[in-house]
């Protein structure tokens, strides 16, 4: 069950569209929903400008802040579900403190796509301070997705410990007796993995929990595991997709490549993240 949902952003006017589907999300939950914008403060600019100058760029800085929270605040107007909108003013490769507070003390993140930002490596940022540090749950929603009610699911599965937590966020939030269709790429049985039918343990987890499961042993056939996934989804109708965050470290999955990295840049399906 879903009460208390946040969302970042940092571009009141780019991000319009993702907050109407964020508010559309929470009345579909009837949860509380609390903004965060944040805005730089003046610490990035210092050795750019005369001492003298700094009082004003200071006022005018606070003065774009609070205009920026007005219009924030219009955006939400006529929500059916409290909204709150706070404000923060820092750099945003300082705010990680403020970002795992927020995520610390709500069930789970919501973040948009990568044109609701003006910074768009605090977007990768938000999803990979809310996963590594508090382990998520982070759900991004996409440009052209609509989200409200889950009652269709992909589940990324490969035995992982990221993929039991990513199901087990999907048991808080989708509704009962959902459809789960738990996907598996190129699986191999194994010990103390998938064990010698893949993917059956976690069909019979979540059909204990009266979801409707179907398992899904995919061939990659050359295409990576993110499009597989999101594939399976789009050609199924679901809602959303839910996968295990940062399985491989994240400097790995940066140079290299990996299913969380390919789904944060180019996702066309919600999709949900635990870590």
């Amino acid at each position: 069950m879903l009460k208390d949902l946040v969302a970042v952003v940092d571009d009141v006017e780019a991000s319009k569209s993702f907050l109407k589907r964020a508010v559309k999300f929470a009345e579909a939950h009837e949860a509380h929903l609390a903004v965060k914008l944040l805005t730089r403060d003046l610490y990035g600019l210092v050795g750019l400008y005369p001492f003298d100058v700094y009082p004003l760029a200071l006022h005018e800085m606070h003065a774009d802040q609070e205009a920026q929270l007005d219009q924030l605040k219009q955006t939400l107007r006529g929500a059916a579900v409290p909204v709150e909108v706070r404000g923060m003013a820092d750099d945003p490769g300082f705010a990680h403190g403020t970002l795992r507070m927020e995520g610390r003390y709500a069930d789970i993140v919501l973040v948009g796509p990568s044109n609701a930002y003006d910074d768009k490596k605090l977007r990768r940022y938000i999803i990979e301070t809310v996963l590594l540090s508090l382990g998520g749950p982070v759900l991004i929603l996409p440009e052209n997705s609509s989200l409200e009610q889950i009652n269709h699911a992909v589940l990324g599965w490969d035995a992982s410990g990221e993929a039991r937590r990513a199901a087990r966020e999907l048991l808080l939030i989708a509704q009962t007796k959902a459809r789960v269709d738990v996907v598996l790429v190129d699986p191999e049985p194994t010990p103390e993995g998938h064990g010698p039918a893949p993917g059956s343990d976690i069909a019979r987890h979540l059909a204990r929990h009266d979801f409707a499961v179907e398992v899904h042993r995919e061939v990659s056939g050359g295409l990576s595991v993110s499009d597989v996934l999101e594939q399976f989804a789009l050609a199924d109708g679901a809602d959303l997709i839910a996968i295990g965050g940062y399985a491989h470290s994240r400097v790995r999955e940066i140079f290299l490549g990996g299913v969380t990295r390919d789904l944060i840049e180019d996702a066309r399906v919600p999709v949900l993240l635990a870590r």
